[in-house]
């Protein structure tokens, strides 16, 4: 039991519900989320999830500008101290532009479809603090998600132990199923942005 909480409190998987992250996360997608300790760095490009105060909720966005930089965000993409950021992931430029000084212990971030994306460029507070990150996407290799997803279920007691060469639910000596350890976890839910 006390190790299905421990995991509980480091992995958890996100559901999206927006287009904000577009092409690279679409709604109803799941996300194995890692809790960020606070002795770990934040980094340039990678998904995070965050609790936003302004928004009430938490939401996914991809981190841009560090703290110190400036970003510049206009027609063409993003410019990060005066160097064009290349960004493979984007679904298009659009959306509201601008420069932005990140101050110092926040970060700048922003969604992959930025047409339809309500995050630093559109928020009255545009900086995300450090304390604010509460996880980050662990990205599996191709094909490994179904796995990793499985061993996280099992873990937090979403399901009964099965066999692993019959894929059957495991039985105890007498026959018996063995117990689900707890309840069904649900995945948290969250929005990536305001639909306008």
């Amino acid at each position: 039991m006390a190790a299905a909480v421990a995991v509980r409190q480091v992995v958890w998987l996100t559901r999206v519900e927006s287009w904000s992250m577009a092409p690279t996360l679409r709604p109803g997608s799941l996300l194995l989320t890692r809790r960020l300790r606070r002795s770990d760095g934040v980094r340039r490009g990678e998904v995070v999830v965050l609790r936003s105060a302004e928004l009430g909720r938490r939401v996914v966005k991809r981190v841009v500008g560090l703290p110190g930089e400036t970003v510049v965000v206009d027609g063409r993409g993003v410019s990060v101290d005066g160097a064009r950021l290349p960004e493979p992931y984007v679904l298009g430029n659009g959306g509201a532009g601008g420069s932005y000084s990140v101050p110092d212990g926040t970060y700048f971030v922003l969604g992959d479809n930025r047409a339809r994306s309500s995050d630093s460029r559109s928020w009255r507070e545009p900086f995300v603090a450090r304390s604010a990150i509460e996880g980050r996407w662990i990205r599996p290799p191709h094909g490994s998600l179904r796995g990793q997803l499985e061993a996280v279920r099992r873990v937090q007691g979403r399901e009964r132990p099965r066999d692993s060469a019959s894929g059957a639910i495991a039985r105890s000596a007498h026959g018996k199923p063995l117990p689900a350890r707890g309840a069904r976890a649900r995945a948290r839910r969250i929005d990536g942005m305001n639909s306008t």
